[in-house]
């Protein structure tokens, strides 16, 4: 198996980046900041779980004045998971 599946499921072993994840589906655009207030984990903490999520492609951000608000990568996500699941000879039932 491709070292890519490894390393896309390494990040999803963390709690708090999947926790991250999660947020940043339900609210469009947070800060690092408005992140780390929610999950009540330090500024540094969020900033090192989303640059981990950003090298693999996972998170994007945009890029004001002052702030970057991140969001996901739902379409890398999706594809990722199907490239694992073609891998592995999976197919899923049509929903």
């Amino acid at each position: 198996m491709p070292k890519t599946h490894s390393m896309f499921f390494k990040m999803l072993s963390a709690r708090s980046r999947i926790q991250i994840l999660k947020l940043l589906r339900e609210h469009d655009d947070l800060t690092v900041e408005d992140l780390a207030n929610k999950l009540s984990i330090t500024v540094p903490t969020v900033s090192r779980h989303l640059q981990l999520l950003r090298m693999q492609n996972l998170v994007t951000f945009q890029q004001d004045a002052q702030n970057r608000y991140y969001s996901v990568n739902e379409g890398e996500i999706a594809r990722r998971i199907a490239a694992f699941l073609r891998d592995l000879d999976i197919s899923l039932p049509n929903a």
